[in-house]
């Protein structure tokens, strides 16, 4: 009998969200040889790297007979400092928490965390819309706002982790987010809660941006209206990053991206308006991958050099 080939590169991929966490291992080939989604635990802390802890090793019992796992990589929904430890503000607790240490120490595995605004992007790159492509951008709007940047070929992560931290761009443009006040952070105005928000005074069925997708695509006025005007206040915010970095591609991701042209029209418009001439050839298109994208390119993070052979 043949024995398992142990030549199969896999690695595990954990994509830590707000709220939600999607782990599975995959091959370097690109396939998926298992998936398992749970919720995050809400109490946070040392709760949540206690069920990181536990995926991983219910991945081990799923690995083929004869094989391993090269390592583990994390994408998580905040910054990840010089010294390894990550900030996280949609997580209870998560200030300053060295979570490679943490998980590499209780599973003794090799672990590489990055911020799922980068991951998003590579996985984008390996088997999504950015194949061939070496500037572009990943906005994600999900229960946050921001944007993974690729520069020539590299990753831009900052000096302290948090390039690409969007949300945190101040607006004031537009019909004012809430009666109390026109001026805020882009987040208030466009990422998931705020949409949700905006559903609930709209009185407008559901509790996520799928939900508000699905009732505009039944002809619901009200979610339409809703948005069009997210579509275009993140317009002018891709807008303006496209007259800073000319990158060639740019990928819209999250919930609300699922609306297709209803989103893609007003921004595509808003850049050719309002981006700096040169820059407007950009395409701005859907993520490929979809929900998936920061998932896919977490495994990226254990074997980087399959993003060269999707290069080529």
């Amino acid at each position: 009998m043949a024995r398992p080939s142990s030549s199969r590169r896999i690695a595990l991929a954990i994509d830590l969200g707000g709220t939600k966490v999607h782990g599975g291992l995959i091959a370097a080939d690109r396939r998926v040889l298992w998936e398992r989604r749970c919720a995050v635990d809400p109490r946070g802390g040392e709760r949540v790297i206690e069920q990181l802890a536990e995926l991983i090793h219910d991945a081990e019992r799923r690995i083929p007979r004869g094989e391993r796992l090269e390592g583990v990589g994390v994408a998580v929904p905040g910054a990840v400092r010089a010294d390894g430890t990550v900030w996280a503000p949609n997580l209870k607790g998560w200030t300053r928490i060295p979570l490679a240490e943490h998980l590499s120490s209780d599973t003794g595995l090799r672990v590489i965390v990055d911020n799922d605004r980068i991951t998003s992007l590579l996985g984008e790159r390996w088997c999504g819309a950015a194949r061939n492509v070496r500037d572009a951008a990943f906005v994600i709007v999900g229960t946050g706002l921001g944007v993974g940047v690729m520069v020539g070929g590299h990753p831009c992560r900052g000096a302290r982790g948090v390039a690409g931290s969007i949300g945190w761009w101040t607006v004031s443009a537009g019909r004012p987010v809430s009666a109390a006040a026109t001026i805020g952070s882009l987040e208030a105005a466009v990422a998931g809660p705020a949409i949700v928000r905006r559903m609930k005074r709209a009185r407008i069925n559901g509790s996520t941006p799928r939900d508000l997708v699905i009732a505009a695509r039944r002809g619901d006025a009200r979610a339409t209206a809703v948005i069009t005007d997210v579509a275009e206040r993140l317009g002018r915010a891709v807008a303006d990053l496209v007259s800073l970095l000319d990158p060639e591609l740019v990928i819209l991701g999250g919930g609300i991206a699922q609306a297709g042209n209803l989103l893609l029209g007003p921004v595509r418009d808003a850049v050719r308006r309002r981006a700096q001439p040169l820059a407007r050839s950009v395409r701005v298109v859907r993520s490929a991958l979809g929900t998936r994208a920061s998932f896919i390119g977490a495994g990226t993070l254990v074997y980087p050099d399959v993003l060269q052979s999707s290069s080529q």
